[in-house]
């Protein structure tokens, strides 16, 4: 009887040790990335731009009205842990009432299964309140092993508005002006959302990265801190 036991256990701890390796493998071979923020901010473009994508945008109206999801070949970049890279690209929140009630499902769904979450929000704009209101009613699904990164989008776009010098496109590079005001838009974001936050997640500094993804400047960081999460 006591053999008995014992072998039932052995075989018990055997299975325990499968399914570990099972869920440890799946983990090692695919990273799975969250693309989230408010409508408007250019989240398929910028996966559009980091991944040689073709999803549909539009600037004045939402194309992402379900899930868009792509599985990447990760084998092409030098140095990465993972085989594959699986990004999800989600509806806009703040669309409509209507639009977050109905995408509500999508997002209750997809956010516990995020490995990192890319929070896209853009830097020509000092109106966050959305931003820290959706963050607030989806931090109860972070996990937290969740890697946060905030994308700051249209950098292009930043000081124009107030008579500062635009970017330069010919060099695809910020003019100086928006070279001294990217570190001021850094700390305003951080502060923002690190106290929207509270500690549920780590959240760092640096993992702000300011870009524009229609002149691609700043994509390079922002692909390498969404592949090496660090």
């Amino acid at each position: 009887m006591l053999k008995q036991i014992l072998r039932s256990l052995a075989h018990l701890v055997r299975s325990l040790i499968q399914w570990i390796k099972t869920l440890v493998g799946v983990k090692n071979n695919t990273l799975t990335v969250l693309f989230f923020g408010k409508t408007g901010v250019g989240k398929s473009s910028t996966l559009n731009a980091l991944f040689g994508l073709n999803w549909a945008t539009d600037h004045a109206v939402a194309c992402t009205k379900k899930p868009h999801v792509a599985h990447i070949d990760a084998s092409r970049y030098s140095g990465f842990p993972y085989k594959q890279v699986r990004v999800v690209d989600l509806p806009g929140i703040g669309e409509s009432l209507a639009g977050d009630k109905k995408y509500m499902a999508y997002y209750k769904k997809w956010i516990p299964q995020a490995d990192s979450l890319v929070w896209v929000t853009q830097a020509n704009t000092r109106a966050y309140k959305r931003d820290e209101i959706f963050l607030k009613q989806f931090k109860p699904l972070f996990k937290k092993s969740l890697f946060l990164i905030v994308a700051l989008n249209k950098i292009d776009c930043l000081g124009v508005y107030e008579g500062e010098k635009p970017f330069h496109i010919e060099t695809t590079e910020p003019s100086e002006d928006q070279v001294k005001l990217i570190p001021e838009k850094v700390d305003d974001i951080y502060n923002i959302f690190k106290e929207t936050i509270n500690g549920s997640i780590i959240f760092n500094k640096n993992n702000i990265v300011p870009y524009t993804s229609f002149y691609g400047w700043g994509l390079e960081k922002l692909k390498t801190k969404i592949l090496t999460r660090s």
